[in-house]
């Protein structure tokens, strides 16, 4: 079926992809924005949205989402430089992930970023080293990971992960934590899952993480700063419509957020990337041929998995929603016939969608897949063939503000002058 868009939003995308090729990125930021006073607006009064760079880390969304308020969750250096050069103050950077290297935190700390969350007992020592070196404390946050598992399509915390120390680790962890001297315990940071089903199951996640806050406040003697109780709000991928009502939340997490105890001068921080931009961005592409093959019809495109949704080249093919537009006009549904639609990379595992029952096509036809702004392009095989990444637009009210493309290819790397002395008198 066809995928619902607006006529305004047709008439520019004929227009860019004419300008600057096809396939094509386009992000809305109107929509970022609107989406990001929305969420805030649920939020307890005096509360911190974080934006997680990894769900898109395109300077104009970052740039953007600074600008509203939100402050930044970053998980690699790469992430880091984003996000202070979209203006991001450093101590509105926490610093996140289960393997930071000595070199990364070492990077953080050097840029005046300070806030970590810290995974295991090995990350909090390696944290404490380099605070100390550079004659610093870091500022951490504690990831746990609860007893109870949530109900979310990605668990990432209440079931045996990576992720976090397990609770029961640090009830009888407060000696080894108060030996770190340079390390500054601001809190707890409890990120249940992604992609939480419904307001009742966003509440139960945020309840759990509440009351372990509760529990390892009392155990490890410190009244808590922060209490980073994550994110999950739900938005479809790649497919057209909505995520679940949360208007309901608010009440409900403002009288959770009252009811605490041990925790209540704690300022609350919630994280968002998927809520935040998956609205706002389509991917646009050219039909390049329409071909039958055996009782089968095949539509093949000028994107694919390099581009979007990297995790069908794992075998798990997205159930993908797709639009059609024919002479700056979206083809209405009426007669439908039922195709594969595939990229154009060699190999059999570049599928968007099997048995998808779209209006005829041919080549040269647009098409486009909405609500990828989140886990689209730097989420997909970028690196696969060879293939340059498409154009990202950014646009607000229709006026372009930002045209951007993802760096590709190998660079050359100096070998340091130890490998080359090594290599010499190995030579015969």
């Amino acid at each position: 079926m066809s995928a619902p868009v607006s006529l305004p939003e047709l008439e520019r995308a004929a227009t860019w992809l004419e300008v600057y090729g096809s396939p094509l990125y386009i992000y809305d930021l109107g929509e970022v924005e609107r989406r990001a006073r929305a969420l805030t607006a649920l939020l307890p009064e005096g509360s911190r949205l974080l934006f997680s760079l990894k769900a898109n880390p395109l300077p104009a969304i970052a740039e953007h989402l600074c600008r509203l308020g939100c402050d930044a969750e970053v998980s690699s250096t790469g992430e880091l430089a984003v996000a202070l050069s979209a203006g991001f103050p450093p101590e509105r950077v926490l610093y996140t992930g289960p393997g930071k290297s000595a070199e990364e935190v070492r990077t953080a700390l050097a840029s005046g970023v300070t806030g970590f969350s810290a995974e295991s007992w090995s990350d909090l020592e390696r944290l404490d080293r380099a605070a100390r070196s550079a004659r610093l404390r870091a500022r951490v946050l504690l990831r746990v990971n609860p007893s109870a598992p949530p109900v979310a399509r990605l668990a990432m915390s209440g079931v045996s992960s990576q992720f976090g120390f397990d609770e029961a680790e640090l009830l009888e962890g407060r000696a080894r934590l108060e030996a770190l001297e340079g390390i500054e315990l601001k809190g707890l940071h409890i990120y249940q899952g992604t992609q939480l089903a419904d307001v009742p199951a966003l509440l139960s996640a945020m309840q759990v993480a509440l009351q372990v806050g509760e529990r390892l406040s009392d155990a490890l003697g410190v009244a808590f700063q922060v209490m980073d109780l994550g994110g999950g709000f739900p938005w479809p991928f790649a497919t057209p419509g909505v995520g679940p009502d949360l208007s309901p939340l608010r009440e409900a997490l403002a009288q959770l957020a009252a009811g605490r105890e041990r925790t209540a001068a704690a300022t609350l921080w919630f994280e968002s990337g998927r809520w935040l931009c998956g609205a706002a961005g389509t991917l646009w592409a050219t039909v390049m041929d329409v071909k039958r093959s055996k009782g089968k019809q095949y539509v093949i495109l000028d994107t694919g998995i390099h581009h979007l949704g990297g995790m069908s080249g794992l075998g798990r093919v997205p159930l993908m929603g797709i639009g059609v537009a024919r002479g700056g006009a979206e083809v209405p549904s009426g007669a439908l016939e039922e195709v594969n639609v595939v990229g154009p990379l060699c190999t059999p595992l570049d599928c968007f969608a099997r048995n998808l029952r779209l209006p005829p096509l041919r080549a040269g036809d647009r098409v486009f897949v909405p609500n990828v702004g989140a886990y689209g392009l730097t989420a997909s095989l970028t690196g696969f063939l060879s293939r340059p990444p498409p154009l990202e637009l950014a646009h607000r009210n229709g006026e372009l503000t930002s045209v951007h493309r993802l760096r590709w290819g190998h660079e050359a790397h100096a070998r340091p002058a130890a490998a080359r002395s090594i290599l010499s008198e190995e030579a015969p």
